[in-house]
Parts: C-alpha cells; structure tokens; sequence
C-alpha cells in the first residue's frame, strides 16, 4: 500500500511481568519442564523473551473486543466459519478473487483490498495484507530473569477436580523488564488513537500474556518510554503558536490517493506541543518529533478513533458476500 512514505510512528514500550508469565517454547525436552519458557541465543548466551507475534495477537485481540464495543461491523471474526454473517475478511477477499478480482491490475486489487477490509485488518493485517503495525519481539532490560519451575496437575472437567495421573511442571517468569518497539507506518489518524486504547489498558494491567491465562498467568504492565514521531515530504505543516499537526496519511498522501484506498484526508489534529519538545527538520525532507515517556497527547488522537468506529459502515461489496455465505 502506498509507493511512498509519508509518516512513521515509533513507541519504544517496557513490559513488566506482574506475576508469572509463561510463553511456551513449542519444542519438547528430554530432561526439562513439559512446559519451557521460549528462549533465544543472545549476547552469548540463552535467554528468555517475549516474541513480537505474541504480543501482536494479544494486542489485536484486544483491539477486537474494544471496536466490537463501540460497533460490531468494526472488526471480523479471524475464527468464524466462512457462513458467519462475521466471517474474516481474507475469506471475503477469497471469494471475491473468484468474482471480480480477474483482469485487475495489482495496484487496483490492493486499493480495493484496504478500503474494503475492516478497521482491525487495516491496521493489523490479514492473509491479503500486511498491516500497518509491526511489533518487535523484547528482549530484556539489563540482565535476563531466570525461569522458575512450578509444578501443575490436570484439571477433570466433570468433577472439578485434580485428574488422576495428570501432573506437569512448567517454567515462569515473574521479574524483570522487557523492551519492543511498535512500529507504525502511514498510519491514518484514527488508527494511532486505537492504539492510544491499547497502551493505556497494557498501562492498567488489563492485559495478559502468555498461556495459561485463566489459571491466573500473564499479568503484565506496560510503560511508554519513548515516541517517535516522523513526517516526510516538503509540504508537511509545521507548529504553529505551541501546537504541532497531527496528521493521518490521507492527509499528506493527498485526496485522490486517499479516496482510492477509502482513507479519510480530512483526518488532522493540532495538539499542544509538550515543554522541550522541539521538531527537528533534518535534511529538509523529514520532520521528527520526539516524546519522552508518556508525553505524546494521546488524548488528541482517542477521540478520532471513538469517532471512526462508531460511524464505521461495512462496504456494500463485503456484505454481499458475507450474505451469499450466510444464506441472507
């Protein structure tokens, strides 16, 4: 999507375990845990982390539950039978591929593919798209927690009680900071205020990560350290009396671009420029700005997001196949 780039967004974001977390390897041992914590070789040694996917589905289910609030249209169901009146927007696309996607050029498929997908597949993907949130997997700050082994028994559906002869053990982290980086790129206005939602629920503790989440694993916390925020092109606005744009891509990509991709190019906020934070013009083709800790004016860009996903309406061509799967 997009030959160029207009716009980047870079929050560096510390996690902290607020009681055991465990992210299974997937490979069986001989001699250790039935259930290992995933390690890396790192710096010369092996070490525990917290891998970029998983935290990218954590955060997209979580962006799920919070546009189905606000409208159920807003996002599809990645999990859904292809008759689900919800079903995920790949299938949509698949099928669609068999109607009307024959004879197209790649440039018009994929301008169709993002106006057409939902809020959540625009800004995380799907099997037709890549998304525009990238998460890096963290390492750790400093010197890496040690797993600790706890022990586990199964669980009998019927009586509730311990199974028989269904005993594991498994390894926990329950300390240490974990360092990743989000990583927008042309990113619409409404789609920075999702993410606004996103950190401050991770700041609130209503996140978890990790398996075992019902038996009262991953717990954790999250603190913005650090957001970058880069404009490219001549014609970026600049501050103006103490308040700097806030712009989605709609708006710097122009309006025939955006409508191609049913951007809104009417998507820009002047927020207040927070003390000591200067734009730096570099070579005169990007503008950074640079927000320590959780300085970035969330509270500017949320209402966007509110506003998107309520009024959001599911394309005429999505709901039509969506219909034909669903037998309406």
């Amino acid at each position: 999507m997009l030959k160029q780039l207009v716009s980047e967004c870079l929050i560096d974001l510390h996690i902290i375990p607020k009681g055991p977390i465990l992210i299974k390897s997937g490979v069986a041992t001989i001699s250790g845990p039935d259930m290992a914590f995933v390690k890396v070789w790192r710096n010369g040694r092996e070490e525990v982390y917290l891998p970029g996917s998983s935290l990218k589905g954590v955060l997209r289910s979580h962006a799920e539950r919070i546009a189905r609030t606000l409208n159920r249209a807003a996002a599809c169901d990645p999990f859904a039978k292809k008759e689900d009146d919800m079903t995920f927007c790949g299938n949509c696309f698949e099928e669609r591929k068999k109607q009307e996607f024959e004879g197209k050029n790649s440039d018009k498929i994929n301008q169709l593919v993002y106006a057409d997908s939902c809020p959540i597949c625009r800004l995380f993907g799907s099997t037709w798209y890549a998304g525009r949130l990238a998460t890096t997997d963290a390492y750790a700050v400093g010197k890496p927690p040690a797993p600790q082994p706890r022990d586990g028994v199964g669980i009998d559906r019927f009586t509730g009680g311990s199974a028989p002869g269904v005993k594991f053990d498994l390894e926990v982290v329950t300390e240490g900071r974990f360092k990743t980086t989000l990583h927008l790129r042309n990113f619409e206005l409404w789609q920075l205020g999702l993410v606004a939602f996103l950190l401050q629920d991770l700041k609130d503790g209503l996140l978890r990560i990790g398996a075992s989440k019902s038996r009262g694993l991953g717990k954790v916390c999250g603190e913005v350290q650090e957001v970058k925020l880069y404009y490219l092109g001549r014609n970026v606005p600049g501050p103006d009396a103490g308040k700097f744009p806030l712009c989605g891509v709609g708006a710097l990509a122009g309006e025939q671009l955006a409508g191609k991709y049913g951007m809104e190019p009417r998507y820009q906020e002047m927020a207040d420029l927070p003390e000591g934070v200067v734009p730096d013009p570099g070579l005169g083709l990007r503008t950074t700005y640079v927000f320590p800790g959780d300085s970035f004016p969330w509270q500017a860009v949320a209402p966007v997001w509110v506003d998107y996903a309520a009024s959001y309406a599911m394309p005429e061509a999505m709901a039509a196949i969506r219909a034909q799967a669903g037998g309406g």
